[in-house]
């Protein structure tokens, strides 16, 4: 696999994070699956927390395609470089934190997803690394 196709299947992957974190700050009852699953309908505080993190999850998809060497005019090259490390070290510790978490869904579900996405930053960043986007 190329380092832009790896980039292509972690933006997607991101993309379906920040449409799952989407429809929690909408509010249906999915808590169980996010934020420790202490609560199926999440409270404002939590569902404030989920629109953030679509925020997040899209500044990731632009990081990581800019890294990959794609057009993304928006992501300078040095934050998509320092920014896709960034992602590495912030997967692993979520992924660590799932792991902790009493929600079955992100013990089995969110903390394997989170372990992939930080070996695909990985591989981008150091691919990116040894064959650098032109200037």
């Amino acid at each position: 696999m190329t380092t832009r196709t790896i980039a292509s299947v972690a933006a997607t992957a991101f993309g379906g994070l920040a449409l799952f974190q989407l429809a929690l700050a909408l509010g249906p009852p999915l808590g169980d699956a996010a934020w420790g699953g202490a609560q199926e309908t999440l409270t404002p505080g939590l569902r404030v927390g989920s629109a953030v993190s679509v925020l997040f999850y899209m500044l990731a998809i632009g990081v990581i395609l800019r890294r990959a060497g794609m057009n993304v005019p928006w992501v300078a090259s040095g934050v998509a470089r320092i920014g896709t490390w960034a992602l590495v070290v912030l997967l692993l510790l979520s992924a660590l934190g799932n792991l902790a978490s009493e929600s079955s869904w992100e013990r089995y579900l969110m903390a394997p997803l989170a372990l992939v996405l930080a070996a695909m930053c990985f591989v981008v960043a150091r691919g990116a690394a040894h064959h650098p986007e032109p200037a």
